[in-house]
């Protein structure tokens, strides 16, 4: 069964509340109607403030200027949202206090800095359910306005930003899509705003960005593949929190200092304050916390921020490992010191709710989402969808052309959903389609039960380990352990990488009974378990190179028993009948017992061997060396 959890924040619900007031308010008011073929501003100057305009399809080729509180609502008569567009100045423009346009879509072919397919010059506006886009320079301008409210539009292909807000403060930002433009959303010299669960995809520069505002609250966006997630250029008190910045060349970049690194650097998270007069480090009182970054770099500081609110941070892709003690929804267990300074994230996170893995969009708005790529039968999938502006759509579960389930989602909604994964292993798809079944986006998925195996069942400390895996999530941090018998705390653990199947190989220098349990990212408890192995401690001395044969260049691995408890041993690498002391390469081998080293073979063709020594040149038979073991030979052709 489908249990639904709706997307819309607080402040969202307090909008729609808005608009309901505004036309309780209006109970007195005159309607207008304009079809294809009228002016709508003639209708704008035949209204009274407080008056209702109803716009159906068409394309409307005016500069349309309300300059008194009115009702603009874009009807669907069957052709499309109207579309109100112009060569020069902006397509819409909002002087008055109180405006309501909902359901248009507005472009303005000029690149004029000032000019907008929505401009809006006052306040108290809302502006939701359109879409700006192609304008030659910005979707939305706001500029010296407050108290506006931006819910559910779409600003896409626009010359500079989707969105901009100047001098506007305390404005609410909120469940848009913001695609494709040079930057997503610019503010400059604002306060007070709440930018809030909007979606940013493959714009050029930034997905937000910040320039001399103070006090804004970003959250709960969604930020993917654009140059960078959050870029605030001499900005104070901003508290960024709940956002997910995946696979932006950077997650977060703050500076005091204007400049095209900016644009250009690839970091994940920058703080620079050093480009101050007095060179002295100078907090900004900037928050970040609860944010996922998984970017091509992540953090950098060398300025005064919080990294953390004093009980948890945030999530680094290069700070996510088991091996950095981050394991299960958790906070890790060491610090994450921010490179450039002495910031410091002392709650980094293991991992913030969960990943995307499945995404997809489409032109027409619509994303559908899902947060791992193989389900176990029968259990909770979350999915998060956003429906077209332009049609009724709904979401089938598809098992090849076989509809399995189906859920009507609507127009232009958004939100969170939890289905059922079938009960049978499979390769299966989630599919959004309109009333013809025409296909809008679609996403696959597997359903598999986890298992894991380990072969040999006896082996040899430091020899090879294969561990088998199916059915795992597909998240990156997904991750085996390897464990002594009764013990909870693995011994050894690697990442899956995002793999959902495959082998990984493991190595005890240990003697004892080992299992392995296979991990979904960020939980601490394993989907499987595997046989229990049996690791013998080997006794003896001996080398052996796999494989026996390799390409030129190519590489083996070295794995050797009987290292001198001296911590003496070395291993060297010659041509097969060259004397010892002729070696091509050696490498110090430490005091352990037994390991395995990985070597590059020579690009000249020819058999080579590797021996074992005790040291580097003894007394031992008047300085010659004492060999302990040889390999096979290996032959590079």
């Amino acid at each position: 069964m489908l249990a639904m959890k709706k997307k819309l924040s607080a402040l969202a619900e307090v909008t729609l509340a808005m608009i309901i007031l505004l036309l309780l308010s209006m109970g007195a008011s005159a309607s207008f109607t304009v079809e294809a073929g009228d002016r709508i501003q003639s209708a704008i100057n035949s209204a009274r403030p407080g008056d209702i305009i109803d716009v159906y399809s068409g394309t409307y080729k005016e500069r349309v200027v309300i300059d008194r509180q009115l009702y603009l609502r874009g009807i669907d008569s069957g052709k499309g949202i109207p579309v109100i567009e112009t060569d020069d100045g902006s397509a819409i423009t909002i002087k008055a206090d109180g405006v309501t346009v909902d359901g248009f879509w507005a472009r303005s072919s000029s690149g004029w800095t000032g000019d907008a397919g929505i401009l809006v010059t006052s306040s108290d506006n809302i502006i939701c359910n359109n879409t700006v886009s192609g304008s030659g320079n910005a979707g939305m301008i706001f500029d010296e306005g407050s108290n506006n409210t931006i819910v559910r539009n779409v600003a896409e292909r626009n010359g500079k930003e989707g969105v901009s807000l100047r001098n506007s403060h305390d404005n609410l930002i909120n469940g848009n899509l913001i695609k494709t433009n040079r930057y997503g959303l610019k503010l400059s010299k604002s306060e007070g705003n709440e930018v809030a669960a909007n979606t940013f995809l493959s714009n050029r520069y930034e997905a937000i960005y910040l320039e001399n505002s103070t006090g804004n609250t970003i959250e709960e966006n969604y930020a993917r593949d654009n140059s960078g997630g959050l870029t605030m250029d001499t900005c104070r008190d901003n508290v960024v929190r709940r956002n997910d910045f995946v696979g932006n060349e950077k997650g977060i970049y703050i500076s005091y200092h204007n400049s095209e690194d900016v644009k250009t650097k690839g970091k994940g998270v920058i703080i620079s304050y050093n480009s101050m007069p007095s060179e002295e480090l100078v907090s900004s009182n900037n928050t970040l916390y609860l944010n996922n970054l998984s970017n091509t770099e992540n953090a950098y500081d060398d300025g005064l921020d919080y990294w953390d609110n004093g009980k948890v941070g945030n999530n680094y892709s290069d700070f996510n490992t088991p091996e950095n003690g981050c394991i299960g929804t958790k906070i890790c267990d060491s610090e994450h010191s921010i490179q450039g300074g002495p910031s410091v994230d002392q709650y980094p996170q293991a991992m913030l709710g969960q990943k995307s893995r499945g995404f997809s969009t489409s032109t027409t708005g619509a994303v559908l989402r899902l947060f791992r790529s193989s389900f176990i039968p029968g259990s909770n999938m979350s999915v998060n969808f956003t429906a077209p502006l332009d049609r009724d759509s709904w979401v089938s579960m598809m098992e090849g052309n076989q509809i399995l389930d189906e859920w009507h989602l609507g127009q232009n909604t958004s939100g969170d959903a939890v289905i059922t994964a079938p009960k049978a292993e499979g390769s299966y798809q989630l599919q959004m389609h309109d009333e013809k079944g025409a296909q809008i986006v679609s996403i696959p998925f597997n359903v598999t039960r986890p298992s894991i195996s380990a072969t040999p069942l006896e082996a040899s400390t430091c020899e090879k380990i294969t561990v088998t895996f199916r059915g795992a999530s597909g998240q990156k941090n997904d991750w085996i352990g390897m464990y002594e018998d009764g013990s909870s705390e693995a011994v050894s653990k690697q990442l899956l990488n995002g793999d959902e199947r495959g082998n990984l190989t493991f190595r005890s220098s240990n003697g004892g009974s080992f299992d392995f349990r296979m991990f979904d990212g960020g939980k601490s408890t394993s989907v499987a378990g595997s046989n229990m192995v049996k690791i013998d401690a080997r006794k003896g001395m001996k080398v052996i190179a796999e494989p026996s044969r390799v390409s030129p260049g190519g590489t083996v691995t070295v794995t050797y028993w009987g290292a001198p408890s001296s911590g003496t041993g070395i291993i060297g690498m010659y041509g097969v009948n060259r004397p010892d002391k002729f070696d091509l390469e050696t490498r110090h081998i430490g005091a352990q017992s037994c390991g395995v080293i990985t070597w590059r073979l020579p690009s000249t063709p020819g058999q080579y061997d590797f021996r074992m020594f005790y040291s580097d040149i003894t007394s031992y038979n008047q300085g010659a060396y004492q060999l302990l073991a040889q390999s096979n030979v290996v032959t590079v052709a």
